[in-house]
């Protein structure tokens, strides 16, 4: 009896020791959603750049004799004109890729991030889909 007591001790304390490695303090939870953020937009600031490239390289324009900051400068305004649908994208990514997943935000975490500023309120019935939809009728 003395052996199973101490693997039932043993359990709980690897259950209680994986409880504490949750995100529980306030700002713990804050940076995971700093980073989630971080790398939504550096996702969104790729595809537009990889956009860019690609809508150089169809005009037959050699990308590699444009300079950087051309470049970066025409990402920018990419990028601020299709914002909403870089960032659902990325977001998209995010939460489907593999390779992406420690930037997720945690299940503990009951925020809703979606493609609106904080301004605008959130209507109970657009999805991310509409988004992307009016985006591609425009």
């Amino acid at each position: 009896m003395g052996d199973v007591g101490k693997a039932v001790r043993r359990r709980e304390r690897r259950r209680l020791c994986c409880l504490d490695q949750t995100l529980t303090a306030p700002i713990q939870i804050q940076e995971r959603i700093q980073q989630h953020r971080l790398a939504v937009m550096v996702l969104a600031r790729r595809s537009a750049r990889k956009a860019i490239e690609a809508k150089l390289k169809g005009q037959g324009v050699r990308v590699s004799f444009v300079p950087p900051c051309e470049i970066m400068t025409l990402t920018n305004d990419y990028l601020a004109k299709h914002r909403a649908f870089f960032v659902v994208e990325a977001k998209q990514a995010i939460a489907t890729r593999r390779g992406f997943k420690r930037w997720r935000l945690p299940d503990c975490v009951n925020v809703k991030i979606n493609a609106q500023t904080e301004k605008q309120p959130i209507s109970t019935t657009s999805s991310t889909t509409s988004v992307v939809q009016k985006l591609g009728a425009k």
